[in-house]
């Protein structure tokens, strides 16, 4: 296997939806700050890969007007997944360990602005049974969240905990769109938005990108003293139709941190 490591990150998130920029005007800067960080040009990557999801952006092959940001002519060796950036990263990692590449830029990119989207999202669900019911996300975090309460495995106090680190950890990024500011008395306190999940349980909604550059052996160290070494990668799956696995657990995960020595 080669050594293959993350030597440089961009993200952004946008606080509001007003004004909130296209996909290509969300992704240039990413990618410009990109090039900073390695000093590399556009003709130094080796292989690119995005992730974006066609149900946000309410059209087919959505990913080619991002392609833009890139600059394809001359013509540039380039893939997309209908998934998250880590996906993505994860299929650029093998064009890295085939060896016929050593340098990639993976970004993702959506636009939450572009409908509603916990009725989006409900359209990704199991078609048969489940989507015709249109339950959203936030309602199904609940039903899991209450699942995990019932059985004794949490309660409203450690979900507090929970989020009051996560809100303290974002203090230390710029482009968070919650931080800091309460302590778990007082995120107890506040009001339910879907019984049991407060809001500060549940993700915010917002437009946003993130790019990620990997290089394989003496191409990272040549960018970086002290590169990030991706020492383990592992995926798993859980099936998608709600009443076939337990809510309280998350087997994928589970499996996944055991394969790369995480337990």
């Amino acid at each position: 296997m080669r050594d293959v490591a993350v030597v440089g990150f961009a993200q952004r998130q946008m606080a509001e939806f007003d004004g909130s920029p296209t996909c290509v005007e969300l992704l240039v800067p990413l990618l410009a700050e990109c090039y900073e960080q390695t000093g590399w040009t556009r003709h130094d990557v080796g292989f690119w890969c995005s992730g974006s999801s066609d149900y946000l952006a309410g059209r087919s092959f959505s990913f080619v007007q991002a392609v833009d940001a890139i600059g394809v002519i001359p013509p540039v060796n380039e893939s997309h997944v209908e998934m998250d950036l880590a996906w993505a990263m994860y299929e650029a990692w093998i064009k890295i360990q085939t060896g016929e590449v050593d340098t990639a830029l993976v970004y993702a990119f959506g636009k939450s602005s572009a409908g509603t989207l916990r009725r989006t999202l409900a359209l990704q669900l199991e078609p048969y049974t489940m989507t015709p019911l249109w339950p959203d996300t936030v309602s199904l975090a609940g039903l899991q969240a209450r699942a995990g309460i019932d059985a004794g495995l949490w309660d409203e106090q450690a979900m507090a905990e929970v989020a009051q680190r996560s809100l303290t950890d974002a203090e230390k990024n710029e482009y968070s769109i919650r931080k800091g500011g309460s302590s778990v008395e007082e995120l107890l306190a506040r009001p339910m938005y879907a019984d049991p999940l407060r809001k500060h349980d549940c993700a915010p909604v917002t437009d946003g990108a993130a790019a990620i550059v990997l290089a394989a052996g003496d191409k990272a160290r040549e960018v970086r003293d002290n590169p990030a070494w991706i020492s383990g990668i592992s995926h798993f799956i859980d099936p998608m139709s709600m009443g076939t696995r337990d809510l309280t657990r998350s087997p994928s995960a589970a499996n996944a941190a055991a394969k790369v020595d995480l337990g």
